[in-house]
């Protein structure tokens, strides 16, 4: 009878796995790592040191076939640019703006331009549209350039309509894979925001509250 139980239990675990939603689960889970939730969203969802030993490339291995997996609909300049102004609004950075996105020299790729108070070109960030990722290399650099988030200030920010709708729009970017977008956006009694992202057609395919605090899906 154990046996039995525990076999009807680990069926409902996985039917529960393969029900949830990609897109909550990959931007809805908490970090618990400091400044390193603030970059889960761009950075693939992982913080580093999550797996070690023999899973380590295993890992490695999963990540990066994600990352090079091609999107449905790529990238373009002005997505390039909502995912940068997003990080930036994520991690605190005040001295830095986002400039001109355009396609690159380099075909398949897109440059955004990082610029300071001055307007002075202070970094070139390089999006693979097919993958709608940046370069990893570039990550390590853009660490350096933007603010680190105080971890104990994470729950004492109040995110406005405009921002919870550039994180919203940000986090269908990173994994609607070119096929959603958001739709409305409005606000709830409650303080926090209820979002529609829909099919190209503008069928709705889900909906959403998001916290003003955080800016994630309230599970």
């Amino acid at each position: 009878m154990k046996h039995k139980n525990a076999l009807k239990l680990a069926a409902a675990l996985i039917a529960t796995s393969i029900l949830a939603t990609p897109i909550a689960t990959a931007y809805a889970a908490p970090g618990g790592h400091g400044a390193q939730s603030e970059w889960a969203m761009f950075d693939g969802g992982s913080p580093k040191g999550k797996f070690e030993g023999k899973h380590s490339e295993h890992h490695k291995g999963e990540k990066s076939h994600r990352e090079n997996r091609e999107r449905a609909v790529p990238l373009t300049p002005g997505e390039a640019r909502i995912l940068m102004d997003a990080m930036l609004l994520k991690t605190g950075t005040v001295n830095l703006t986002t400039g001109d996105a355009l396609m690159a020299e380099e075909p398949g790729k897109i440059d955004v331009l990082l610029v300071n108070a001055e307007g002075n070109v202070v970094k070139v960030v390089k999006f693979d549209a097919k993958s709608g990722h940046m370069e990893r290399s570039q990550r390590r650099e853009l660490r350096k350039l933007m603010a680190r988030p105080d971890p104990s200030d994470r729950y004492n920010r109040s995110y406005n309509t405009d921002q919870i709708t550039l994180l919203a729009n940000a986090m269908v970017i990173r994994f609607g894979n070119g096929d959603l977008k958001i739709g409305d956006i409005t606000e709830t009694p409650r303080g926090t925001y209820n979002a529609t992202v829909t099919n190209q057609a503008g069928d709705i395919v889900r909906e959403m509250e998001l916290s003003r605090v955080t800016g994630r899906p309230i599970s």
